[in-house]
């Protein structure tokens, strides 16, 4: 059993950042994090940034330690922070093109590719853009799935 931690939003980035090792020295600027964990552990975190409150976007960046974070449970209520309580309308991730079990899990979890971005994170390490959109959430976590959102 996992469990969120909510207000350690340095200590999440820092733990992500370290784990995004195809950019070195990330600066997320002003974010939220999202922890899950275990027990005491860390598991996995969530880095909300790139937030575009007009254009009703953000991006999110992840990362995990162990494949035990990926609930139904934890990725609906990860997801509910920028649909409902930001109000987005589209979550996009970026994630290099040959990171296959990134990509495969993101697909699993209901995002889908948009772009591919040629060079994005150096020469010949291209980037993968992929996207889950309001009504893509709705379906896959929420009222259309005969479920209530919770507030």
């Amino acid at each position: 059993m996992s469990d969120l931690v909510y207000g350690h939003d340095k200590e999440v980035s820092d733990w992500v950042a370290e784990r995004l090792t195809f950019v070195p020295n990330i600066d997320f600027g002003p974010h939220t994090s999202i922890g899950v964990v275990t027990e005491t552990k860390l598991i996995a975190g969530v880095v909300y940034h790139d937030y575009h409150k007009n254009f009703r976007t953000i991006q999110i960046s992840m990362a995990a330690d162990s494949p035990m974070w990926a609930t139904k449970r934890n990725i609906k209520s990860l997801l509910e922070y920028p649909f409902l309580n930001l109000k987005v309308y589209k979550v996009w991730i970026g994630v290099p093109a040959d990171n296959k079990r990134a990509l495969d899990n993101n697909f699993h979890i209901g995002f889908k590719q948009e772009a591919v971005l040629a060079h994005y994170f150096g020469p010949k390490k291209h980037c993968v853009m992929a996207r889950m959109l309001l009504p893509d959430f709705k379906r896959l976590y929420g009222v259309e799935n005969g479920k209530e959102f919770r507030a």
